[in-house]
């Protein structure tokens, strides 16, 4: 409606100014003056427009607004949440430090008892089961060849080892002075192509029977025997039948004992 003041202002102020034209008509007043409402009209419908789209545009930011504002409230919620894990987590890895350092040392306590219960009962063992200390060595002493006849007795004079002292070299017999598992070992060498039987001989009885026949050069064999041997029982090296022995530094023969088991 103010268009319409202002053109019929302006149409006075024309009329005012002016001086009467003979020219124009009322017909060319009223087109202006429909132009003019054209133009109203038209700026009035642009002017709703920018209305509305500034509606829109206020109406628009005023939703950003309220989504930054739950997007804020959101990132706070996550940052608190975050704040909670990382404390959750670093009393989980205190807890779990401090229980496994527990563990560690209540382990490390475990396994240091054990070691000292083993080693007591390992004390404890060997004191029970404690095997003496029985071993003998010796050998013959004479360079040379020598003749024995059947069921000889052979006797070793030089005493190498004698733990106990319970083996003879005056009658070549051990006499055991703890019962138990004893080993025998004999030595012996057959002089050149002749025959050597021996045998390891038990209260009497044979426990191992060996013969040999000496060939170009001269050869050292063996035998060994196991025996349960008693408090008193004898055990000593016997010729079997006809032997020649041989002997030096280097071609021992020799008789040995040991104590294994009780």
């Amino acid at each position: 409606m103010w268009f319409v003041i202002l053109l019929v202002y302006m149409l006075k102020a024309s009329s005012a100014v002016e001086p009467s034209c003979q020219v124009c008509s009322k017909f060319d007043y009223e087109r202006l003056l429909e132009r003019v409402i054209r133009n109203e009209l038209t700026l009035k419908d642009t002017l709703d427009k920018i209305t509305k789209t500034n509606a829109k545009v206020e109406e628009t930011l005023k939703r950003i607004e309220t989504e930054n504002a739950k997007l804020n409230l959101a990132m706070q919620g996550l940052e608190e949440k975050k704040r909670t894990i990382d404390d959750k987590i670093d009393a989980l890895v205190d807890t779990g430090a401090k229980n496994m350092s527990e563990a560690v040392a209540e382990m490390k306590t475990a396994v240091q008892s054990l070691v000292k219960q083993t080693a007591q009962e390992w004390d404890v063992m060997k004191e029970n089961s404690s095997v003496p200390h029985v071993m003998f060595h010796a050998r013959q002493t004479t360079t040379g060849q020598r003749s024995y006849t059947t069921n000889q007795d052979v006797v070793f004079p030089t005493v190498l080892i004698n733990d106990g002292g319970w083996y003879s070299p005056i009658t070549g017999h051990f006499t055991a002075s703890v019962a138990g598992v004893y080993m025998f070992m004999v030595q012996f060498c057959p002089y050149l192509h002749k025959w050597a039987y021996l045998e390891i001989v038990h209260a009497g009885r044979a426990l191992q029977s060996s013969g040999h026949k000496g060939e170009d050069v001269i050869v050292c064999v063996s035998m060994q025997a196991f025996a349960k041997v008693a408090i008193g029982d004898e055990v000593w090296v016997r010729i079997s039948a006809t032997s020649e022995i041989y002997h030096d530094d280097t071609r021992s023969t020799s008789y040995a004992g040991l104590l294994i088991s009780l």
